[in-house]
Formats: structure tokens, sequence, C-alpha cells
């Protein structure tokens, strides 16, 4: 359920709540959930700065040794809600092992399902509690994965966390973990707060009080008085959430050990399993000065402890969210090694080459990329080594190409080696099935690329049609109608089934015309 209609209608009556109905079952949820949001389920994502590659890129960036993904490795995402990313990545890497895990059964459940149909037996999807997960012992670790995962649990299962990294993670390991950080959160908690108070206060589905949580929000806040109009952004940052999920939006704001965290405060707990700052899975943070002003980079460099220095980079761009990598015994490369790590990297583009921008925008201003043309050209025949791209960038150094890399944010990603194919397939196959019935999965895999692209609802339908043979305008309209679903022309609903059936026939020319090339050279579209 989107939250469009609700925020635009804000002077919608919402009525008064009994409080008590709603506190005896948030107590009854907490017996097993320790506060967490169990009553809804967490959106499909797909991350992909949790990648392998992409974390090994990341550390080359920084001059970190990262782990040798040619070698059998064991991956684990805790906290893995629907196990997309972890499914994904199982079918791009055979050679490898995951161990997802969720306290949420509807979640394990979803994620073992579709790993059965995509033949991902190389991955393990757990339904534990970290405590139970933490008694199970098993394989050492070459990657964990915590997705907003320090954030939304208590103190008690954090130190459980720092636990199984200490016990369970190999010398060189790698951890990625994100977290809502502050102070950039700082001015924004009132809202969370709010639409915590007023969602308990209700009766009924929860996504029916969140609904009414974010009327009553954006009614207030339309007064144009105390909070809402003094803090800047705060009714941005309400209406940000315009077309969010309930899902994202129950599991992101309602949880109730939710807490934001200071950089610094999050390395000195890690560092009780042993655990080093590396650098950022943010690649537009390796431009320290894209990202911060001259004087800005005089104060950090004052700095000489390093989670100081992220510390002050944070209240310098007020920043809300970080994606940390932190390793255990890191190892610095010289700058020659690091310089041959890098060449020898496989690097595509998941974009069309018409969308790869030659000036993107940072904190410090706009910024040209002199060198993001001549690399998307090269990159358009299909991924290939920084090494054989630099020779076709004579005018440009090896570091000008990381720098623009890095600032596009996406357009040119890392490449995995030994990517399979057949199971990427076979994945992508089981995902446009569950889509006949759950638009809920948005993404599908690249085996050129090894990650996952977001494609539109319309052209997995089409996709799923020719896959089966059927007809494509008439199989989507069949699907689409059977979820109440109509399409607009010119800003106007098509009502028969013939306007609907001829509007899609028209679109999937374009499909054809267009999308579908580029999805075949990401080896999505056969």
């Amino acid at each position: 359920m989107h939250h469009r209609a609700r925020l635009t209608n804000s002077l919608e009556a919402v009525p008064a709540l009994p409080l008590t109905p709603a506190r005896r079952y948030v107590e009854c949820m907490q017996t097993w959930t320790e506060g967490y949001v169990g009553e809804i389920a967490y959106v499909h994502s797909f991350y992909a700065e949790m990648t392998p590659a992409h974390l090994s890129f990341a550390l080359l960036l920084a001059g970190v040794r990262p782990p040798d993904l040619s070698e059998p490795f064991t991956y684990a995402e805790l906290g893995c809600g629907q196990g997309l990313t972890s499914n994904l990545l199982a079918g791009v890497h055979p050679q490898a092992r995951f161990e997802a895990v969720d306290f949420l059964p509807a979640h394990i459940a979803d994620a073992r399902d579709l790993a059965a149909k995509a033949g991902n037996a190389n991955a393990t999807f757990l339904e534990d509690s970290f405590a139970e997960y933490a008694e199970r012992g098993g394989p050492d670790l070459d990657i964990v994965a915590l997705h907003g995962v320090w954030t939304w649990v208590s103190a008690d299962n954090r130190r459980i966390l720092l636990d199984i990294l200490r016990r369970r993670l190999k010398p060189g390991g790698v951890v990625y973990v994100s977290y809502n950080c502050l102070p950039g959160w700082a001015a924004h908690t009132p809202l969370r707060k709010l639409l915590v108070e007023h969602t308990a206060s209700g009766s009924g589905p929860l996504p029916d009080r969140i609904g009414k949580a974010l009327g009553f929000a954006a009614r207030m806040a339309r007064l144009g008085e105390g909070w809402f109009d003094r803090v800047p952004g705060a009714l941005a940052h309400l209406e940000s959430l315009d077309g969010k999920s309930d899902g994202y939006i129950a599991h992101e704001y309602l949880n109730r050990d939710w807490t934001p965290f200071y950089h610094a405060d999050v390395a000195r707990e890690l560092a009780a399993a042993k655990l080093e700052y590396a650098t950022s899975a943010t690649l537009a943070d390796h431009v320290d000065d894209a990202m911060v002003s001259a004087p800005g980079l005089a104060l950090l460099n004052e700095a000489a402890d390093p989670a100081l220095r992220e510390t002050l980079r944070d209240y310098l761009t007020d920043r809300r969210f970080r994606r940390d990598v932190f390793v255990k015994g890191a190892l610095r490369l010289s700058a020659a090694e690091r310089e041959q790590s890098l060449r020898a990297l496989r690097v595509g583009l998941p974009v069309p080459r018409g969308e790869v921008p030659e000036r993107v925008s940072a904190p410090t201003g706009h910024i040209d990329l002199p060198a993001a043309a001549p690399l998307a050209e090269a990159l358009a025949g299909g991924p290939q080594t920084l090494d054989a791209l630099m020779g076709d960038l004579k005018a440009h150094s090896l570091e000008d190409v990381l720098r623009t890399i890095a600032l596009l944010g996406g357009a040119v990603v890392p490449v995995p080696e030994g990517i399979d194919a057949r199971r990427v397939a076979r994945f992508n196959s089981a995902v446009l099935e569950r889509n006949r019935f759950d638009p809920g999965i948005r993404q599908l895999a690249s085996p050129e690329l090894g990650t996952g692209m977001v494609v539109g609802l319309l052209e997995r339908l089409f996709l799923l049609a020719e896959a089966r043979g059927e007809e494509p305008a008439a199989f989507a309209w069949m699907v689409l109608r059977e979820r109440g679903k109509k399409l607009r022309r010119d800003g106007e609903e098509l009502q028969t089934d013939a306007e609907n059936v001829a509007e899609l026939a028209r679109l999937y020319e374009g499909f054809v015309g267009g999308q579908r090339g580029w999805l075949k050279g990401l080896g999505i579209a056969e």
C-alpha cells in the first residue's frame, strides 16, 4: 500500500482511536519480536553496496587488501529481511556459501521458496534470532553484511552480534554495517517519534494505522506552526515518505529500539570484536574534495584519530546514513600493489550509454567528469579491466578514471569473475514467475555484471510473456486486470479491455525497440 493519497488529502479527519487494544497487541507481539516490527514484512530489496565485488572495490580504493573472491568463501547476511540480496548473489557466486538469518518466519519462508525455485543450493536461510544463530556455530566467515541492523536492534542484540563477529569472522574478514547516523538524524527524530506514538495509539491492521499516522502528521505539518515550521527540511522529510510502502515505513521507523549513532561510537563498539574501520562502501566518499569544502578538509586533516575524522565528516556533510566497511586485521597495500590490483579489476556499464552523466552534483557543487563519456563509450561493448580501458582513455590517468567511477554513483560497477550465467538465468526465471501474482521483487540479475538491476513492472511482465510464449500485451493486461489496475493515456484512465490492450501493445513495441536491447546486452533478456 502506498501513501500518496494520504498525504495530499491532508485535511481528511482522523478520528480518535482507543489506546488499550493496540497497547495489548504491541505487548503480545513483543513476547517474541522483542520490540521489532513483526506484523508486516519488509520490502524486497537488493543492495549493490553489499556485493563482494563492490566491497572489494571500495577496499582497493582505500588501499586495503580485500578477500580473495576467486577461492570459495562464506558470506553471512545477518538480519536479511526477505533475503533477496543473498539469493541473487548465490547465483552469481557458485563457489561461495551464503548464510542468511532473520527471525521473522514469513521472511525466511519467502527466501527459501525463491532459493528452491532458483536452484540456490549454496544458500541457507535460517529462521533464527541472533542469539540462536550464535549458538549454531558453523564455518568461519569471510564477509558479514549488516544492513540497517545496528540501528534497529537492542543493545543486547548488538552485543550478541559482536560475539558472533569476534568468534566466527576470519582474520582479514570484512564486515559491512550500514546504519542511521548522527548528527544528520538529530533534527528528524521528532518525526519518527510522532509516527511511532500515533501508530501505537491506534487499533486495527498496521497498514491502516501507518496511513492514519502519516495523514495526521501531514495535517499538523500544514498548520505551519512549531517544529514543522522551524526545522528546515521537516516537511520535506515527511513528504519523502509519500509513496513508500507500509513494509518500508514499519521496519525503517517503528522498531522499538531504533537508534541513530555517531560513527565514533559504532567504531568503538566494533573494536571489541577486533574490527577496525577501513573505508566507506559509498564510493563518492572516496573523493574528499567533492564531499567537503577545502576549509572543511583542512579541519578534517587536523584529526589524527580515524573515528574522529569520520565523525567530523558527518558533521560537515549532515549525513543521515552511513555504509561502513570494517576489517578484522586490515592489511595495507603499497601504492604499486594497489594500482596493480585496481588495473586487474573488471568494470561494466549497468545503465544505457546515454544515461551516463558528464556532470554530477556533489555537496561542494557541480563537478565536470571529462572521463565519463569516453569511459562509457569504451564499456558499451561489455565489461573490461581497468588496465584494458586505460588504452582507450589515454588522455586520463588511472586516478582520474577511479574518481569518475566513484562520482558516477553506480553508473559504472565492478564486475566479479566466474559468474554462473545458467544459475543467474534460473534466478531471473523464478523472479519473473513470481511477478505473475506478486510484483514485489523489482530486481533481476545481470549475468554480464553480476549485480541486480531494477526493471519496471511492465517490462518484467513482457519478459515473462515472452518466456511463456504468450502474446505480451494480452498477457500483461490479464495480470493487471486481475490486480484491479488500469493504464492511463494523456492523463485519462483507459476503461475497456480493448483500450488497455492497445496501449500495452504500443508500449511493448517501444520496449522491443528500446529497453529490450539494453536488457539483452546485460544478459537479462534473450
